[in-house]
């Protein structure tokens, strides 16, 4: 992994921990007020090693902010404890038919998302037949948005394959999107593993100006990647996490020298 000195202070810009049952919408623990509201009526959950969370049905339920958190034009992070429920997915990990992606974490744009955190389908002919292997993933996408845009969508996924073990487990997912040093990153601290990718010259960075949302994305015009399983504390940041910082949020719910 390639990791840069950080020239950005990191800041947090929001923090929804799900652990009040109790209420209808979701309260900002960061203190700036980003409110997140249900759609759906997700069933709350016990949640990963902090906080609480919410069972998703991977269709028609999932949360939202009304207003954008981050800049999606500058270097930001996102650190989210999921779950894949095997009563959504099957006994094995799996994405529906002609589907190539679910989503936990998301910030809406016009037609499609800057960036996905969650599982994506990889092409990999070396652990699947099909050639394609399903991973943990932090995607950045360029604001063209299209397949046949000039700049390739990137990719940043772990390097095992998720396996029927990791179904209906709390796993931590900490995506990275580093405009200065020009790189995407995931970090996967519970299983030591992360991954990253190399932004390419002329990277179009854009700033979306919708909410985030839990549990789903924004592809084509249109509603994408429903989360099949549940969604814990989340937290986003502006600036550039570390692995020592991933592993931190895993063992102690804090960053690295907090």
């Amino acid at each position: 992994m390639t990791e840069s000195s950080p020239t950005t202070p990191v800041r947090l810009l929001a923090w929804w921990r799900f652990d009040d049952p109790a209420r209808a919408e979701v309260d900002d623990a960061s203190g700036n007020g980003h409110t997140m509201v249900p759609h759906g009526g997700p069933t709350w959950t016990a949640g990963g090693k902090f906080g609480g969370g919410y069972a998703l049905d991977g269709a028609t339920q999932w949360f939202s902010t009304t207003d954008p958190v981050v800049r999606s034009d500058r270097s930001l992070s996102v650190a989210a404890w999921v779950r894949l429920d095997s009563a959504r997915t099957g006994p094995t990990p799996a994405l529906p038919d002609d589907w190539y992606a679910v989503t936990a974490v998301s910030q809406n744009g016009p037609s499609h998302t800057p960036f996905y955190l969650g599982v994506r389908l990889i092409d990999d002919p070396v652990h699947s037949k099909t050639n394609y292997s399903i991973r943990w993933n932090f995607t950045a996408a360029p604001v063209d948005g299209s397949e046949t845009g000039p700049v390739e969508w990137c990719h940043a996924f772990s390097r095992q394959v998720i396996q029927p073990s990791e179904l209906d487990r709390w796993v931590l997912l900490v995506g990275v999107y580093d405009l200065d040093a020009g790189f995407v990153r995931l970090y996967v601290p519970g299983n030591d593993d992360a991954g990253e990718t190399r932004l390419p010259d002329g990277w179009p960075s854009w700033r979306a100006e919708g909410g985030v949302q839990l549990g789903q994305a924004r592809f084509r015009d249109d509603v994408s990647d429903q989360w099949p399983g549940s969604i814990g504390a989340v937290r986003i940041y502006s600036g550039v996490l570390t692995a020592a910082d991933a592993a931190s949020l895993y063992a102690e719910d804090k960053l690295a020298g907090e």
